[in-house]
């Protein structure tokens, strides 16, 4: 497997380990994170979502919106178990809104940007 095609799968799937630890540690990270939970969400479901289509480019956006739902609402249902956190249909609200976001943004640019990676990866040996 070319390396290029390494770096688009660990900036999905390393993100995405990075937020389930966030979503699941025991408590919240303390005054690491003073930004709005709507935020963090928005932010985190948009940018795993456009990495998801760039990474797997023969993806459905069905399929995206589904996987990215599926891992919203495991969010939540895992939280529900956690004392210190708790389930809101909000977050799977916003996360849906992020979803949408993630695949508008990946329909107008990912191609584009995989070619643009290729062509980099390409002229440093990346291929």
């Amino acid at each position: 497997m070319p390396a290029i095609r390494w770096c688009l799968l660990a900036g999905f799937y390393l993100p995405l380990l990075l937020c389930t630890y966030m979503a699941l540690a025991p408590s919240p990270p303390d005054p690491v994170f003073r930004i709005s939970d709507v935020v963090l969400h928005m932010s985190a479901f948009v940018y795993l979502t456009f990495a998801l289509m760039l990474a797997y480019e023969d993806k459905s956006l069905w399929r995206t919106f589904a996987w990215m739902l599926a891992y919203g609402v495991f969010i939540e249902f895992a939280q529900s178990f956690e004392v210190e956190r708790t389930a809101e249909f909000k977050d799977v609200a916003v996360d849906v809104l992020g979803i949408v976001i993630g695949i508008v943004l990946g329909r107008r640019t990912a191609a584009g940007l995989r070619r643009m990676i290729h062509a980099i990866g390409g002229r440093i040996g990346l291929t």
